[in-house]
């Protein structure tokens, strides 16, 4: 039998945090640029730590890079994602 995983979405680290001690076994935020919800604007900073936190309940960290990306801006996001690789993250959302 396979095994569904429970992906929660999280406005923020503390909204991370708690998904996963209910239970997600994964949790997807937005990085402070290029994500579809400007609201949802967290540092690599955060998103490290939550990276941290979740690995010790083997819950995984996906973030959103999912806007349009134009000529002038794909160093910067190219950037970001490195950034976001070396933090740790599971997967980046497009």
């Amino acid at each position: 039998m396979r095994k569904l995983e429970l992906l929660a979405p999280a406005a923020d680290k503390d909204v991370a945090m708690e998904a996963i001690l209910h239970g997600a076994d994964a949790v997807y935020m937005g990085a402070s640029s290029h994500g579809a919800r400007k609201s949802a604007a967290n540092s690599v900073k955060d998103i490290a730590e939550v990276v941290c936190f979740a690995h010790k309940f083997r819950a995984k960290v996906y973030v959103t890079v999912n806007t349009l990306v134009y000529d002038n801006e794909i160093a910067k996001v190219e950037s970001l994602v490195r950034e976001l690789y070396t933090a740790g993250v599971d997967a980046i959302i497009v």
